[in-house]
Parts: C-alpha cells; sequence; structure tokens
C-alpha cells in the first residue's frame, strides 16, 4: 500500500468520510493546513460547536432513536478550512434535522436558533446550513425530501418547526445569543473539532451531556501525522512569485496588509516564504514598531513562528534598477515569494515579473444585491422611529444662521463650564487668537443628531447663571465682528435659551417638535391606527432626543436585512470593467472590504466565479477588513494566532493562491 493510500486511510479513521471524499481532499490539498484542518473562523467554529452540542444534548421533548455505530447519527464529516460536509447516516436523516433544525418547544426553543436549510444550487443529494447573513455554513448530504420527512418527524410529537419559515421566528436571536454566550471561543473550538474528528467517536460517543470535550477525547491515534506541513499529493509547497496588487492601481484596497496576512497564511503551513515591499510610508515594515528597516536587506519577520516554516521581509525602492534581479533571487531562495506590489506608486510595475497575481478590488453593493428589510418591532417603536427621521430632516431644513449659531454657543459653553470646573480659571480662551475655536462654526451635517447637555452636576445654578453672562461677555466683541447679522438677537435670547436646555426632556425646539408631530399625525393615524398614535405621540414629544434614540435601541435585533442578490453575469461584468490586471499570468479577484451579508451568500459567490471563469479570471475569493499598521499592537504576532476571523481569510488565499501556481507549474 502506498504512503499516499496510508496517508487517506488515515484522514477516513479521523474522520469518518468516505474514502473517496478523503482521497479528493488530499489530492486538493495535501498536508499544508493539516490531514484533518480545524475550522479557523471563530463564526465557523461556533456554528459547528453549536451543531454538536445540541446533538450531545437532545431537548426531552424530541424524540431521537438510538444511533448506535454513528456520531449521533452522522457517518462522519469532511473537514476543510473553514468549509465542513457531514454525512448523516440514512437511517437517521428527519431525526438527524430534527434535532439540529429549531423547533419551538414548551420550554423555549431547541436546536439551533436561525438555522435554515434549502438545497444546493448544483448537488441534487445536498442540503446547505446557515443562518441567514451570517457567513458560516455547514453542507449535508441529504436530499430536499428529508426536509419534509423531518418536518413530519416535529409534528408529529405536537412541536412547531421553525426552519420553514423564510425569516427569523419571534424568539431566535435571543435563544442564539443565550447560546452564544455560553460557548466561549476555547470551548467552541474543542466542540468544532469533535465534530471534524467524528470518526474517532463512531463505535462509542462520549458523554458530552454535562462537559464539552477534552483534548485528549480529540487528538486520535497519530496527531503527529496529520499536523500541518509543506507537503502535498506532488511532494512539496507550490513554488513561484504572488504578486499582490490592486484593479486599477489605486491605494486603499489594503494590499500591504493582505500580502503580509498571505505570507503569514503560507509560512504557518512549514514553507520557506519571502516577503517584499515597497519603501513606503504606509509599507509592511510600519508592522514592526519602525520605520528603519534598511532597504535592500533581509529581515526575519517571524523569528519564533512554530514549526519549520520561515517569513523574511526585505524592503525595495521602486526605482531601483536591480529590484528585477532581487525578485528572481528570492524566488530562487525561498519556497514561495510574495510581492507586495500595490498601487501605481509603489511596486505595481514589478507585478509582471510574477507567476501569478492576488488583484483586490472593490464592490458597489447595489451591483452586489438589493437590500429587504423585515421590521418586527412593535407598531410604538416604528412609529417613534419614523417620528425621529422627521424631526431631523425638519430640523435641517430649518437649520437657519441663528439657530447654528445657537448651537454653537451651546456647545462652546458646554467645554467653557468644564474648564472652568478643572481650574476656575474664566479665562480659557486666548484673546490674541480667537480663531482658533470660531473656526469650529460650521453646519453640521443634514440629518445629525445632537448630544444632550452634559454640564457639571455639581455646579450650582446661580453660579452657572453668573458664568453664562461671563460667557457672553467674553465672546460679544467677537461675536459682532464675525456674526454682525445675527450676534445681537442670539446673545439677546442665549442664556435664557442655554438654561431650558439643562432641564430634563428639554429638546429647545418645542416649537419644531409641534410642528413636526402636526404635519406627521394624518400618515401616522393611516399607518399605525388612532390608538397607537393618541398613546404614544405624546411620550414621543416629552421625551428628550436622545432619550428618543436611546429608547430604539433594544428593539434593533427585530430589523432583519437580506440580500437579494444581483444577476452574477452582471455583477461579474462590473468587476471585470474595474479591472487593470497584469497581462499573461493567471489571476485571483479578491474583493476586498466585504461584510458578512456577501460572505453569507455562498451560492451566488460561486456563480459570480462561473461568468468570471467564462471571462478568463480562473479564481474569486473576499477579503473582509483587516486592520491596518495603525491598529496593530505587538508587532507581527498577530499572524501566528491559530484562530481568528483574519486567519480564516488568510488561509483561504493561501489556497487559491497555491492552487494558481500549482496550475502554472503542472496545467
Amino acid at each position: 500500500m502506498s504512503r499516499d493510500s496510508n496517508t487517506v486511510l488515515l484522514r477516513q479513521q479521523y474522520t469518518g468520510e468516505p474514502r473517496q471524499a478523503a482521497h479528493a481532499f488530499y489530492q486538493a490539498r495535501g498536508l499544508y493546513f493539516g490531514l484533518v484542518p480545524d475550522a479557523t473562523d471563530p463564526a465557523q467554529q461556533l456554528l459547528e460547536a453549536a451543531l454538536v452540542r445540541t446533538l450531545a444534548r437532545p431537548h426531552p421533548q424530541i424524540p431521537a432513536p438510538s444511533a448506535a455505530g454513528t456520531f449521533f447519527g452522522l457517518r462522519g464529516a469532511s473537514p476543510d478550512l473553514d468549509t465542513l460536509v457531514l454525512w448523516p447516516h440514512p437511517d437517521h436523516q428527519p431525526q438527524l434535522l430534527g434535532r439540529i433544525l429549531p423547533v419551538r418547544t414548551d420550554s423555549g426553543i431547541a436546536g439551533i436558533p436561525g438555522l435554515r436549510a434549502r438545497p444546493h444550487p448544483s448537488r441534487t443529494d445536498t442540503l446547505l446550513l446557515a443562518r441567514p447573513g451570517h457567513r458560516a455554513h455547514l453542507t449535508l448530504r441529504a436530499r430536499p425530501a428529508a426536509l419534509q420527512r423531518a418536518e413530519d418527524h416535529i409534528l408529529a410529537v405536537g412541536l412547531e418547526p421553525l426552519w420553514s419559515a423564510g425569516t427569523s421566528q419571534p424568539g431566535e436571536r435571543q435563544a442564539w445569543d443565550s447560546l452564544a454566550r455560553t460557548l466561549p471561543p476555547e470551548e467552541a473550538a474543542l466542540w468544532s473539532r469533535a465534530l471534524r474528528r467524528a470518526g474517532l467517536h463512531t463505535g462509542q460517543v462520549p458523554d458530552w451531556t454535562r462537559s464539552a470535550p477534552e483534548p485528549g477525547q480529540l487528538e486520535g491515534p497519530k496527531p503527529q501525522r496529520i499536523a500541518a506541513r509543506p507537503v502535498g499529493p506532488a511532494g512539496g509547497p507550490a513554488r513561484g512569485i504572488i504578486a499582490v496588487t490592486s484593479s486599477l492601481g489605486q491605494a486603499g484596497l489594503g494590499c500591504t496588509t493582505t500580502a503580509l496576512t498571505l505570507a503569514g497564511a503560507l509560512a504557518r503551513t512549514g514553507a520557506t516564504v519571502a516577503l517584499l515591499g515597497a519603501d513606503d510610508p504606509n509599507g509592511f515594515h510600519r508592522f514592526l514598531g519602525s520605520a528603519t528597516m534598511p532597504p535592500g536587506q533581509w529581515q526575519d519577520l517571524l523569528p519564533d513562528l512554530p514549526g519549520p516554516g520561515t517569513l523574511r521581509g526585505m524592503i525595495l525602492s521602486p526605482s531601483a534598477p536591480n529590484a528585477p534581479s532581487l525578485l528572481a533571487e528570492a524566488a530562487r531562495e525561498h519556497d514561495t515569494v510574495v510581492l507586495d506590489a500595490g498601487a501605481t506608486f509603489q511596486l505595481r510595475h514589478l507585478a509582471g515579473h510574477a507567476d501569478v497575481a492576488v488583484v483586490l478590488t472593490g464592490l458597489d453593493p447595489e451591483v452586489w444585491g438589493s437590500t429587504e428589510i423585515l421590521d418586527r418591532r412593535p407598531d410604538w417603536v416604528q412609529m417613534w422611529d419614523w417620528l425621529n427621521t422627521r424631526y431631523l430632516t425638519a430640523r435641517a431644513r430649518a437649520s437657519d444662521p441663528h439657530s447654528r449659531l445657537l448651537h454653537f454657543l451651546d456647545e462652546t459653553f458646554e467645554m467653557y463650564v468644564w474648564d472652568r470646573v478643572s481650574d476656575d480659571n474664566p479665562d480659557v480662551y486666548d484673546p490674541a487668537d480667537p480663531a482658533a475655536w470660531w473656526a469650529d462654526f460650521q453646519p453640521g451635517p443634514e440629518g445629525e443628531e445632537d448630544e444632550p447637555l452634559a454640564l457639571p452636576e455639581d455646579v450650582d445654578t446661580e453660579l452657572l447663571d453668573i458664568w453664562r453672562q461671563d460667557f457672553l461677555t467674553f465672546l460679544a466683541r467677537e461675536g459682532a465682528i464675525r456674526h454682525p447679522g445675527t450676534w445681537a438677537a442670539v446673545a439677546a435670547v442665549w442664556i435664557d435659551h442655554n438654561r431650558s436646555l439643562d432641564l430634563p426632556g428639554s429638546t429647545g425646539d418645542e416649537a419644531l417638535v409641534e410642528e413636526v408631530l402636526r404635519e406627521a399625525a394624518p400618515a401616522a393615524i393611516a399607518r399605525w391606527g388612532e390608538q397607537t398614535w393618541q398613546e404614544h405621540h405624546p411620550r414621543w414629544a416629552a421625551a428628550g432626543a436622545h432619550t428618543r434614540k436611546d429608547s430604539l435601541t433594544p428593539w434593533q435585533h427585530l430589523i432583519e436585512e437580506t440580500i437579494q442578490p444581483a444577476d452574477p453575469a452582471a455583477t461579474a461584468r462590473f468587476l471585470l470593467a474595474h479591472l487593470n490586471a497584469p497581462d499573461d499570468i493567471p489571476i485571483a479577484l479578491a474583493i476586498a472590504h466585504v461584510d458578512d451579508a456577501i460572505e453569507a451568500e455562498q451560492h451566488h459567490l460561486a456563480a459570480i466565479r462561473d461568468a468570471l471563469r467564462a471571462e478568463g479570471i480562473p479564481a474569486l475569493t473576499v477579503m473582509p477588513d483587516l486592520p491596518g499598521h495603525e491598529e496593530r499592537r505587538g508587532g507581527l504576532q498577530f499572524l501566528v494566532r491559530p484562530s481568528n476571523r483574519e486567519t480564516a481569510a488568510a488561509n483561504r488565499l493561501a489556497l487559491v493562491a497555491a492552487d494558481l501556481l500549482a496550475t502554472r507549474t503542472h496545467p
């Protein structure tokens, strides 16, 4: 039996998956991220942990037959980087789905709150499991008919299945939040690993009804042989130069951070990796906390990197005539070279010397799809939110020079009071430089909501009036010069106006509130009814602006946004129209700064990927927002973290880039 066959059998021993699936994984991945990789994305870990813990601790109202010889009804699992295929036993599909999908019981919601199942877009024997709007997802080898049998199973015991509803049902969001709070990251990682190594316990599942899995229970027979290392079916790591650049040469897409995290992911596999970047203020050397990294010299970026891998870096001058030769030399001395080609003013002109390129691009949300909002908040909450919007609009419309100057004096007096409290000095501004603070007088953005007056609570009311007069006297000369048309009128009323703002519940613009309510009444009554209007509009009017806003916060979880994806071909055309990539080398297009909503639509991403492939773009991936050097603390240690969203994205990108290199080497 060949060594490769032994490796495939070892994976099967851990996972319990069919031999064909184990062989396919090894052919595609080798051991770059381990023979049985753990999930690295915390969101994916949490979903997997919730699933296996739900199976280990079934709800007493949901009957489940004995599933001897299985892992809670599963034959096994096929783990990959942040994706997981579940293989249910054919005899237990309905019962398995009935236990993991959400069900309303007498004591609350059982199963995984918010989880939904839908047919796979390209496989008739597969279901996709995900919480809508969240990037974590699972794949279950079961035909859609199993969902109906699971529903019949739940209805037969007098319970309500929630998964057939297209949207989240009342209580599901709170139930999920409660479940997530009971699964800290360290414990979630163990539950997730237990699911990914289901084959270890198909004979006899440990009792995890009261305690979480222990690391020793999940090691398996040969933990060293499943560890990550740069070995694949071809015998070693993919070799070559990977350039990371932006689609049109523009800055701001995160090329440097992407190049650095990609290099770190490759080094974690055990490969020797070189990272080359420009001598630029935003270059990767900034992550080291020093701007003095000498150009043209190698520096070990991760001297304490676990495992045999290495990551070295060098700074190149964009105008250096020997830059191409240094790049070629780096390729001879390392397994993989990552070139931070960046924007036009950095090293983008060297991208053509690479073997493959990762090209970062932006994506207009409107091109991705349209957003639909489902508002499940009580009628009065919706009405308050609607009135808030009308109030802000009316205030912006009524913002004349008189009102703006009043507001400016209110804000400036607040600072004046706090300064006087700190040192009892009335001369808090330099009379010789009045422009230093008068320059702040400008209209705020339309619709911006003011913060309430926040004066010290221990200052006597009479003393505040004395300070108001001192403040106004100090400003009078310069105010009359700068605002000759409004100063006299504002100065005449400002003290009374400012005093009223310090009263609880006062808005300072009661007349405007009355106008808003008078104009809004007919539409509000038509939409929410006479009773809701009469009961709740006086409460809204009596509340201060800040209170109105804060009162809505506890209800935000009842607003759900769903995306209706656009035509994949149209999205692909948009991406191609904004693409200016190096010629004659394969590229992976990476959409930068994506959010959960885009990552959650895996089937839509797959359709766009297919459309781009037809146009000659072999790979598409997505990158979340990655922190820049100004947000980092502790140098480059973030590159060795075993689990976070950034690590997960970097690992995915490393696989895409390595696949491109391997394809170029072995077409």
